[in-house]
């Protein structure tokens, strides 16, 4: 086995665990955030009564505090989903490596069927591998689609 196949095996399950962490991140955080706003709702004291024994028309929601928490977990979880979504939808493609003209290496996006030419720095990248690829879509000085590589996902080997 490739000592590159077996780290980019390793490296993809890596990723799979950070993904299912944030996730439940994600969950908690939303669960304490619904809580927040249900004792900021109905917090502490009585509804509608005063001190004197008469009636008021504005009901008594307790102290500003479950509100504030309320708002503070909230703007963590977006906080957190903008950041998961960022790492999560980063610059990926994925299908066959094939040979392009002048020693270059081109590769067509399985999902979008579009075509990129591969600009690589130090990914080991091997014609007729299908492999899912990290890095950034960009155009070449003559508009045409390029791929930055970054590092190599998943190599599943040999095209079919």
């Amino acid at each position: 086995m490739n000592i590159m196949r077996f780290v980019n095996r390793i490296t993809h399950t890596e990723t799979q665990v950070v993904h299912k962490l944030t996730g439940l991140g994600l969950a908690i955080a939303m669960a304490l955030l619904l809580s927040g706003t249900a004792s900021a709702q109905y917090g502490g004291g009585t509804m509608g009564g005063t001190a004197m024994g008469g009636t008021s028309s504005t009901p008594s929601y307790g102290s500003g505090s479950g509100r504030a928490i309320g708002i503070g977990i909230g703007a963590a979880v977006a906080g957190a989903s903008a950041l998961y979504l960022a790492e999560h939808h980063r610059g990926s493609v994925s299908g066959c490596v094939r040979q392009a003209a002048n020693d270059r290496f081109s590769l067509v996006d399985s999902k979008s069927g579009e075509s990129y030419l591969l600009v690589l720095a130090s990914a080991d990248v091997t014609p007729g591998d299908q492999v899912k690829l990290s890095g950034k879509k960009t155009k070449d000085a003559e508009g045409n689609p390029s791929f930055e590589v970054r590092k190599v996902e998943k190599d599943f080997g040999a095209c079919r």
